[in-house]
């Protein structure tokens, strides 16, 4: 059996760069009443969290976690306030509010909150969001 090709990004997806990752969203997520549930903000939030998942090369390793570790990514402050432009230095409120939205709808969890010892919160993927009613 030939071996498959790796897939080639289009011109339209990508500038090619070798260490550029994806953020794959599925058509039943996006139809889904939890996504619809979910502010403009919160579902850019979550955009840029999936890419961060599949750049993040090092898992974290966070205390008693039992789940899968694939499913793990880390945000901070400098991740969404300097790297992604997403809030300004003094809304945190604002990524709090939209990381707790995408929380409550299902779609992350919060595995280990870094906000008091001032390190990096780690999150998990979650498939919750298809039971949101």
């Amino acid at each position: 059996m030939p071996k498959k090709k790796p897939y080639q990004k289009k011109s339209f997806e990508s500038t090619g760069a070798p260490n550029d990752t994806s953020a794959n969203l599925y058509i039943t997520m996006l139809m889904s009443p939890a996504w619809g549930d979910l502010t403009n903000n919160q579902r850019v939030l979550y955009t840029y969290c999936k890419a961060q998942l599949y750049a993040e090369k090092r898992k974290p390793e966070p205390d008693g976690y039992t789940g899968n570790r694939e499913n793990l990514f880390t945000m901070n402050k400098t991740k969404w306030c300097t790297l992604y432009k997403l809030y300004d230095v003094n809304n945190g409120k604002g990524f709090y509010r939209d990381m707790n939205a995408l929380i409550e709808k299902g779609f992350v969890e919060c595995v280990e909150c870094g906000r008091f010892t001032r390190t990096k919160s780690v999150y998990a993927y979650s498939d919750k969001w298809q039971e949101f009613n």
